[in-house]
């Protein structure tokens, strides 16, 4: 129990901005790379935070579009923008000339690039268009929906790609990803889309995992792997595909 604690611990505090405490004793590299198989629960749980604002949001009326901004926006807040910052480098690099080295050199830097800031506005203004247009009936089960399966599908990019820096804080957990985790990840992220929001759930699955799968090959392609910036891509790019499929 007190691995799944730990595992389960780093796993929020990589994926979220929620405080928790502090683990006693070092982390060892052998925690770190298990706690990958917590990001589908931190998915849930990001998913139905969302889902309960959500209803409360449908109680007291509040207008679609409203609603849909406040949405998007508190789950940028429990991310600590983490993701949409991976978004915005990843797009710096990967639409940039010149070799791998170039590109990841560039996306290590702070500044964002004009890519990026297209990537990130569009993304989230997409987000709150399709929030807004699934209306308040499924909109609570979608965002439990796309959160989860996000999460979920980060061990599929992982188990897609080696790591395309020598060093990195992302580079245990894409290591130590295989194939099982890859079946695992597209098994669970339709059936997470099933159970939430039904055939369009399923679809919605399936067109995430169509995005990630091409984001990562994109990135193998241009970049010579995969990195932690291009892993948030993944995730933010997986939610709004699926909340647009739905």
């Amino acid at each position: 129990m007190s691995r799944i604690g730990r595992g389960f611990r780093l796993a929020l505090g990589f994926l979220t901005v929620l405080p928790v405490g502090t683990l006693r004793g070092e982390v060892t590299p052998a925690e770190l790379a298990a706690s990958r198989f917590f990001y589908p629960p931190v998915g849930l749980l990001i998913g139905a935070v969302l889902a309960g604002l959500s209803l409360g949001l449908s109680r007291i009326g509040a207008p679609g579009a409203t609603a849909a901004w406040g949405l998007v926006a508190v789950s940028v807040v429990l991310t600590g923008g983490l993701h949409l910052d991976g978004l915005a480098d990843t797009f710096d690099g990967l639409f940039l000339g010149g070799g791998p080295q170039r590109r990841l050199e560039v996306m290590r830097d702070p500044r964002v690039g004009s890519h990026g800031v297209v990537a990130v506005a569009l993304v989230l203004i997409g987000k709150v268009m399709a929030v807004q247009a699934i209306g308040d009936g499924r909109r609570a089960l979608a965002l439990l929906g796309a959160a989860a399966i996000a999460r979920t599908l980060l061990l599929l990019s992982a188990g897609m790609a080696g790591y395309a820096r020598p060093e990195g804080t992302g580079r245990l957990v894409i290591e130590s990803a295989g194939l099982g985790g890859v079946l695992a990840a597209v098994v669970l992220a339709l059936a997470i889309g099933a159970a939430t929001c039904g055939t369009r759930g399923l679809v919605g699955g399936l067109v995430a995992i169509a995005v990630v799968m091409g984001l990562t090959a994109l990135s193998s392609r241009r970049l010579g792997g995969i990195t932690g910036d291009t892993l948030g891509a993944s995730v933010e790019l997986g939610e709004l595909a699926f909340l647009l499929a739905v």
